[in-house]
């Protein structure tokens, strides 16, 4: 589970992903996620390290702490896996697998049973890694929850675990 003092390297992969977004927005967004760890038990922020260095994350929610004005496209109620995100200098190592296992192993101790997943139906290495990981397609449409893709649809994906 994320801490305070992993803050500066999630947000530093945070700005890896998107770099026109200034990085002291990126370090106020991740600390109101850190602040969410600690009095919302539907959000959770869990990195990867490898040799106490902070080499990738992944977030999960349940949709039950979403306010009710952000759920703009329907869309079923339950966990949500958000991206995996690993630093550049560590892909292609399995770390995102690695992330995933161990994202699915916490949902089980926790006792949940399904997991949605919701990705760009464009990003067709996301939609391989899913069916690769078991995930069953459930539909296609312009958004889901709170997420429009303009370049297309998007694809809502859900794993039995």
């Amino acid at each position: 589970l994320a801490i305070r003092m992993d803050c500066s390297a999630i947000s530093n992969l945070m700005a890896e992903r998107n770099p026109s977004i200034d990085l002291s927005q990126i370090l106020s967004n991740t600390n109101h996620e850190l602040d969410r760890l600690e009095s919302d038990s539907n959000y959770k922020l869990y990195v990867a390290e490898l040799n106490n260095e902070v080499v990738g994350f992944c977030r999960f929610y349940h949709t039950s702490g979403m306010p009710p004005h952000k759920k703009i496209y329907p869309s079923p109620e339950g966990w949500y896996g958000m991206g995996i995100m690993v630093n550049s200098k560590f892909r292609r190592q399995n770390i995102a697998r690695f992330i995933s296992l161990n994202r699915m192993s916490v949902l089980k101790k926790m006792g949940v049973e399904e997991l949605y997943s919701i990705v760009d139906s464009n990003n067709l290495t996301s939609m391989r890694i899913h069916q690769e990981f078991g995930y069953l397609e459930v539909s296609r449409a312009e958004g889901f929850l709170h997420l429009k893709f303009n370049e297309g649809l998007g694809t809502l994906f859900k794993l039995s675990i």
